[in-house]
């Protein structure tokens, strides 16, 4: 019974999932065949599941095979770990697995002595390097670096003739954008797939909708619709900020390091965001991080003092309105008051950081990295105002830069003085 299921991938993902039935458009994504498989599809359209699909099902019928799937962290590549094993362990295909691992690198081995394993395409893909694989799937392959699939995933397709499967929302025009053109224009040996959120039809329309009213065009477009938007209101280039994440987690406190401790306050919906940022040498790097909101500002005062006790640093505050008397409730406190010419310089302070690689950031801080891809220098009368994209925060990017130029800062990098209390 079940030797026929591996027949037919359709009815073997079936089986997997414990689904009745599958979609037209999600039934052309799991028999999608080719040298490179470019699969370009918004949220909510269950890409992850039938991907998974399709490796375990590779993995099953190719034995002896050794399939890899990479992403910008381990957390983020980790996802088909968990989906795999929370959907094996109730399938009737359990018996095809051996046993999993879950560290260094977790892996999931069958009887048939094939295998996947999950890595992270960070620090230049060095944990991809020479290895022999029949298999490449990369997630969230629009926020992996350029030179990461031209040095090393390249190579390896190369060496070995394995396919690969790249899927991802949209994210600029990157090597993802090209390879998927690619794909439009010669099917030969790459093929495009794209799909929205309106081509999943179990999703409910209603909701659909509701999500859409609630979404700025341009996040929907992207995001939902999965197309490539070009915008040049961008504040933070992709290009530039791709250099700046890396797999890591944060350390917290280490004897012997400098600290800088940037915190914007929230107001309204906003969210408090604390950035504890390790300034000892450069990439700095990210050391603790909170974001939360609807917490009584006294609670807020407490985990700030914490936290500068705890790191022995200066703590640079947002101290516009209600952070002002907060401000001066803060150990070793800093405040900066916010006007159009103050925020516009600690901002490009941030952006220098960026384009010096002067900054490393935690690739798995997803919040963080869509508040700085969503930020936007928009046009407002004569001049530019500098904010999130509608239905965005900024509190992350805030946090972030305060921390950076309580460090970096140099009156004679300013044309004028800051407007600090």
């Amino acid at each position: 019974m079940i030797a026929r299921k591996l027949r037919n991938i359709e009815t073997f993902t079936k089986l997997l999932f414990g689904y009745s039935e599958i979609a037209p458009k999600q039934r052309e994504l799991l028999y999608l065949n080719g040298s490179t498989q470019v699969i370009c599809a918004g949220r909510r359209f269950g890409k992850t599941n039938y991907v998974a699909g399709k490796i375990f099902y590779y993995a099953t019928i190719h034995p002896k095979s050794r399939v890899i799937v990479g992403g910008p962290s381990l957390d983020q590549a980790k996802i088909y770990y968990d989906l795999l094993t929370e959907a094996i362990e109730l399938s009737p295909l359990k018996g095809f697995v051996k046993k999993t691992k879950d560290s260094p690198f977790p892996t999931i081995y069958l009887k048939n002595g094939s295998s996947i394993t999950v890595r992270s395409t960070a620090h230049n893909g060095k944990y991809l390097r020479g290895r022999k694989v029949n298999l490449v799937v990369l997630t969230e392959a629009a926020f992996i670096k350029d030179s990461v699939y031209e040095q090393v995933i390249t190579p390896m397709k190369l060496d070995t003739g394995a396919p690969v499967i790249l899927e991802s929302t949209p994210n600029g025009m990157n090597y993802f954008y090209e390879e998927y053109q690619r794909g439009l224009k010669n099917k030969k040996h790459t093929i495009s797939f794209h799909a929205t959120v309106y081509d999943n039809p179990f999703l409910d329309q209603e909701e659909i909708e509701n999500a859409k009213a609630k979404t700025p065009d341009y996040v929907w477009r992207q995001e939902y619709l999965a197309e490539f938007v070009d915008d040049d209101t961008v504040f933070f280039p992709w290009k530039i900020l791709v250099e700046a994440f890396e797999d890591y987690k944060p350390e917290g406190y280490k004897d012997g390091r400098k600290y800088s401790i940037g915190v914007d306050l929230a107001k309204y919906r906003d969210y408090t965001v604390i950035i504890v940022l390790d300034v000892t040498e450069e990439p700095f790097k990210i050391a603790e991080f909170h974001r939360f909101n609807q917490i009584p500002y006294e609670e807020v005062i407490r985990i700030v003092n914490d936290l500068q006790a705890k790191y022995r640093a200066q703590v640079y505050l947002d101290a516009t309105g209600v952070g002002d008397p907060i401000s001066e409730r803060i150990n070793a406190c800093v405040p900066f008051v916010f006007s159009q010419k103050s925020k516009s310089e600690l901002l490009h302070n941030l952006l220098l950081n960026f384009e010096q690689q002067k900054l490393q950031l935690p690739a798995s801080n997803t919040i963080l990295r869509d508040e700085l891809r969503f930020f936007r220098r928009i046009q407002s009368g004569s001049g530019f105002k500098l904010e999130a994209q509608e239905g965005y925060h900024d509190d992350c990017v805030m946090a972030l830069a305060l921390a950076v130029w309580g460090q970096t800062r140099r009156q004679e990098a300013f044309s004028t003085q800051l407007d600090i209390l």
